[in-house]
């Protein structure tokens, strides 16, 4: 095991509490997935990893709503550092329909903590429906992959909301 530091304790001491909050801040908030091995067995002991929202804000009784044809979803997550021992290959985001039709957002690399999806740019052949959606995020396993310790932990916590607004229509009646 090599030492935290070699600083001593007066250059520590100089060190100013804004420079103190900097390092505190780097420490604590890099990406959590480098240096991670994209494999690992690791013993029952140590819990599986994780997902946690920072954008869309989840809330279930008010989820974040997205207008079909027009909006753009920004995901954003962190995952514990301390309990994710593996790097997954690729990341899946996908929205599931209450009807069950699935949308695949995003497919990104195993690193990223963001994902963006353009609904102003969807196929015509696959058009997203109003209603509520669940986002679920997984490894190269699958979304029903079983949680393993150290590894990335299938999520799906996350509800969103599609809609649409209707055309204006005059009335016939003459009122």
């Amino acid at each position: 095991m090599t030492a935290p530091s070699a600083m001593s304790n007066t250059t520590a001491l100089a060190i100013s509490s804004y420079t103190r909050s900097n390092l505190t801040q780097s420490q604590h908030d890099p990406n959590p997935f480098v240096g991670k091995p994209n494999w690992a067995s690791l013993s029952n002991d140590i819990p599986p990893a994780s997902l946690s929202w920072k954008k869309p804000i989840p809330n279930h009784s008010f989820p974040p709503m997205y207008k079909v044809g027009v909006s753009n979803m920004t995901f954003e997550w962190t995952v514990d550092a301390k309990h994710l021992k593996v790097q997954p290959e690729s990341l899946t985001i996908a929205l599931v329909h209450s009807q069950k039709q699935t949308w695949t957002a995003a497919v990104v690399a195993g690193m990223a903590t963001t994902a963006y999806w353009d609904l102003a740019h969807l196929p015509a052949s696959s058009p997203l429906m109003v209603g509520y959606y669940t986002v679920w995020v997984y490894d190269q396993r699958g979304p029903k992959a079983f949680p393993s310790p150290g590894w990335l932990m299938p999520d799906s916590r996350l509800v969103v909301a599609m809609y649409s607004t209707e055309a204006y229509v005059d009335r016939t009646d003459g009122k």
